[in-house]
C-alpha cells in the first residue's frame, strides 16, 4: 500500500481548502502516483500547495518522495483537479489528457501527463503532470521578468512559431475524437457566435447594448473568417506560457481547446485586454512582425478582415465570460471573491469594443 501524506499541513496560496474533503483526494493521488512511478508502495506526499492562480481547474503543486536506488527520490508535480463549478462548465479529465497527448505528439512544448483519474461517484477527477521549468509571467509582470525588449520580441516570435506549429497539424489526423467532428471551414464564425450569444442570453441580467450590437455584427459578418480549421488552443497568451531563458518551455491550460479558425488564437494573443495601450501583443511584439514570423513558420497569414472579426469576437467573448463568472458566484456555485470581482473586468472588454467602434474598426 502506498505511503500517506507526511505534510505537517497543506499549504494554501491565495485559496481556501476544506480539509474534510481533501483527505480522500490526497490518498487517491498518493496511490495513483505510486503506481504510475513504480514506487512499490513507498511514495509519500511531503508537500501539497494549493495554488490560487487561474479561474478553472483546482491547481496543486505536490512534492513526493519515494525509495529508489541509493538516496530517496523527490519530484514536484503539477496536479489539476476538477472544480466544483467554473466558467468552462464541463472540466473533462479525459479530454484534457487527450489534448496534452496530441499536442505533445506534434512537437508542442507541453507538460507530460504522469497519471490521471476520471471522476467516479462523488469523487472529482484529476490529472498530474511534470512540473515545467521556468516562470509563468502575466502581462503586467512580463517586462519585469524579461526586462530586455529585444528578448521579449524574440519571445513573441517564439510564440508565433509555436502557434503556427499547432495550427499546421491536420485536425483529421490528430486522433481527437473527444472533440467531436471537425467543423466545416466556413462555419467557424457562426458556431462561435451562436455559442456565445446563447451564453450571453443565459447570464446577463440587464442587456448591454454594445454586446447586443457586437453579436449582431458578428452574425452579419460571420463569413469573414479565414476558411481554415485547426486545433485552436483558445487561451494562447502570456499567463498560460511557462518561459525560461527567453523562450517557451511549456504551453498550459488546454481545457477550452477546440477545432475552429486558427485566426482566433492570433486575435486572442493580440487582444487589447492583455496589452492595454501598448502596441506590443502581450507586451512582447508588434502585430506585423508577429504575423511575419507566423507566416514564415506556417505558410499563411490571416486577412485583416478575418483578424478584425476574431478580435471583436474575442472581446465580446471575454465580456460574456466575466458575466458568466459573476453568475456562477451569485448562484453560490463557487464562493470565491475573484469570481465576483469579474464584474469589474467586464468593462475592460466593453471599453475596448467601444473604442474600436468609435475608430470605425467594426460596426459597418
Amino acid at each position: 500500500m502506498a505511503g500517506t501524506c507526511e505534510c505537517a499541513r497543506v499549504r494554501q496560496t491565495g485559496a481556501t481548502m476544506n480539509t474534510n474533503t481533501i483527505e480522500s483526494f490526497l490518498d487517491d493521488l498518493t496511490a495513483e502516483l505510486d503506481r504510475a512511478i513504480g514506487a512499490d508502495g513507498t511514495l509519500r506526499l511531503t508537500d501539497v500547495d494549493k495554488r490560487g492562480e487561474g479561474n478553472s481547474w483546482e491547481t496543486y503543486l505536490v512534492t513526493v518522495t519515494w525509495d529508489g536506488p541509493g538516496d530517496p527520490q523527490a519530484v514536484t508535480y503539477a496536479v489539476k483537479r476538477q472544480p466544483v463549478s467554473g466558467i468552462v462548465g464541463d472540466y473533462d479529465v479525459a479530454r484534457e489528457v487527450a489534448l496534452l497527448d496530441a499536442a505533445d505528439a506534434i512537437g508542442m512544448r507541453v507538460p507530460k501527463v504522469v497519471a490521471s483519474v476520471v471522476p467516479t461517484g462523488d469523487a472529482r477527477g484529476w490529472f498530474a503532470m511534470e512540473k515545467v521549468h521556468g516562470q509563468i509571467p502575466m502581462p503586467p509582470t512580463i517586462s519585469r521578468i524579461v526586462p530586455d525588449p529585444a528578448v521579449r520580441e524574440e519571445l513573441g516570435r517564439d510564440v508565433a512559431r509555436e502557434m503556427a506549429r499547432l495550427h499546421a497539424a491536420d485536425p483529421q489526423t490528430m486522433g481527437l475524437t473527444v472533440l467531436g467532428p471537425v467543423p466545416a471551414p466556413g462555419d467557424t464564425g457562426k458556431t462561435e457566435n451562436d455559442k456565445w450569444s446563447q451564453v450571453y442570453r443565459e447570464v446577463v441580467d440587464i442587456p448591454i447594448p454594445i454586446l447586443d450590437l457586437a453579436f449582431a455584427w458578428l452574425d452579419h459578418r460571420r463569413d469573414a473568417v479565414s476558411g481554415r480549421v485547426s486545433l485552436v488552443h483558445n487561451d494562447f497568451r502570456i499567463g498560460n506560457l511557462v518561459i525560461a531563458d527567453g523562450s517557451i518551455t511549456g504551453v498550459l491550460d488546454w481545457e477550452t481547446a477546440h477545432f475552429s479558425d486558427p485566426t482566433a488564437d492570433i486575435a486572442w494573443f493580440a487582444q487589447r485586454t492583455s496589452r492595454g495601450r501598448s502596441p506590443l501583443l502581450c507586451k512582447l511584439i508588434e502585430l506585423e512582425p508577429f504575423l511575419d514570423e507566423y507566416e514564415a513558420a506556417g505558410g499563411w497569414r490571416p486577412s485583416p478582415e478575418a483578424l478584425t472579426w476574431w478580435t471583436v469576437q474575442s472581446l465580446t467573448k471575454t465580456a460574456v465570460g466575466c458575466l458568466q463568472a459573476v453568475d456562477i458566484y451569485s448562484r453560490g456555485e463557487r464562493d470565491e471573491l475573484r469570481y465576483s470581482n469579474m464584474a469589474h473586468s467586464v468593462y475592460y472588454s466593453i471599453g475596448w469594443l467601444s473604442k474600436m467602434l468609435r475608430d470605425k474598426e467594426w460596426g459597418h
